[in-house]
């Protein structure tokens, strides 16, 4: 199964929303790249403490190909 780019931002402003960001504060970062989406939700994390997994897809896809 393969995770589109749509798909993932849409993961991570469900995590934003989930750590806490208000509807509104989702919405202006909606157009934000999906880097700087990554980025954020791992500071967010990191400032609450919590344990940080990131996925990086094409790593998964190496080490299928191994």
């Amino acid at each position: 199964m393969s995770i589109d780019s749509n798909q993932r931002k849409q993961f991570l402003l469900n995590e934003l929303k989930r750590i806490g960001y208000k509807p509104n504060e989702i919405e202006s970062l909606a157009d934000k790249s999906l880097y700087d989406l990554e980025m954020l939700v791992i500071t967010a994390k990191f400032e609450k403490g919590k344990d940080i997994e990131t996925f990086n897809a094409r790593m998964k896809i190496e080490e299928e190909a191994e």
